[in-house]
Parts: structure tokens; sequence; C-alpha cells
């Protein structure tokens, strides 16, 4: 399978959980779901990050490479507010709020990006190799010498940088340089 495919595979288990989570009650079962979510949309997007957004930003173009990151950047947030609010009133418009946006940039990747670098990149994209490898590789903190966005992101967040949501990878960095 490849890493294309994967994600595709991981979106529905995204949609899934989701799901669940909207249907759930307050209690241990809710949390360890949204653990679930948590852990799989963070290496869901760590992979996207590191290894297929380079690439999309090449082929497919800048705008719709910094409009996934910016999505990326906005479930990001929206997990912080189901998190925050897993046991009080308001979790379930937290998560459909998630799934809205969630819902978008899905339907982006599937109907526009993927297809695009099937076409046009498809020996790139099979060079990253097999996904499970990747998906070690950042659960793991990579090999790579220089930060994901993601992980800039997470610096940002913990620094308390505003507008971190819509900033690019580069204003990031330059953020948290001169924070």
């Amino acid at each position: 399978m490849d890493v294309l495919e994967h994600l595709t595979e991981e979106h529905r288990k995204v949609e899934r959980l989701l799901d669940s989570l909207a249907k759930s009650d307050e209690g241990p079962g809710r949390e360890q779901t949204l653990d679930e979510l948590e852990s799989s949309l963070s290496t869901h997007m760590a992979v996207e990050e590191r290894f297929l957004y380079p690439i999309v930003l090449e082929v497919v173009g800048e705008e719709d490479e910094e409009g996934a990151e910016n999505e990326h950047g906005l479930a990001r947030d929206g997990l912080q507010k189901m998190r925050e609010l897993v046991d009080q009133p308001g979790f379930g418009a937290a998560v459909e709020m998630v799934k809205a946006g969630i819902g978008h940039h899905v339907e982006e990747e599937e109907h526009e990006i993927f297809p695009k670098l099937r076409s046009d990149a498809a020996d790139r994209v099979a060079a990253l190799g097999e996904p499970d490898q990747l998906e070690a590789e950042v659960q793991n903190g990579g090999s790579g010498d220089g930060s994901t966005k993601r992980e800039l992101y997470e610096q940002a967040k913990d620094a308390g940088i505003e507008g971190r949501s819509d900033m690019t990878k580069d204003e990031l960095a330059k953020a948290l340089h001169q924070s």
C-alpha cells in the first residue's frame, strides 16, 4: 500500500473516531477515544508535513500546501479544545467543529491534492517508502536535523505565540527566534 492509500484509510479511521466521540457520554470511554484520535491525528499530520507536503509544495503549489498546513493548525487547536471540554458542556460542539474542519481538509486532499500527486509525482510518492516506516520515524523523533512545522507549532504554543495557527513554517521559526 502506498502512502496516499494509507493516509486515505487513516481519514476513514479519524472520521469513525469523531463520529464515536460525537455520540459518546462523559467518562473513561470518551477519554480513551479522544486519546486514540489525538495519537492518530498527531502521527498522520506529522507524516504529511514532514514527507508529503514538501512534494505538494513543488507539484501542487504553495497555496495548497500552506492551506493544508494551516488546516492542521486548526485541527490541533480543535483537539486542544476537545481535551479541555472532555468532561464539560460544549464538548459536542467542539467535536462538530473539528469534524467540519477535518471534513473540509479531507475533501481537498482526496479530491484535489492526492489525484494531482498520483498523476504528476507518483515516483516521488512511491520513493517515500512504506507508510509504517514513515510513521515510526515521526513517532521516534525522525532522523532529520530540522524541525517540522508541527514541532515548531508546538514550541510556539508552549511559548504563547499568538496567530501560530496561521503561520508558515518559516514564520513560526522566526517568531520563536524573536521570542
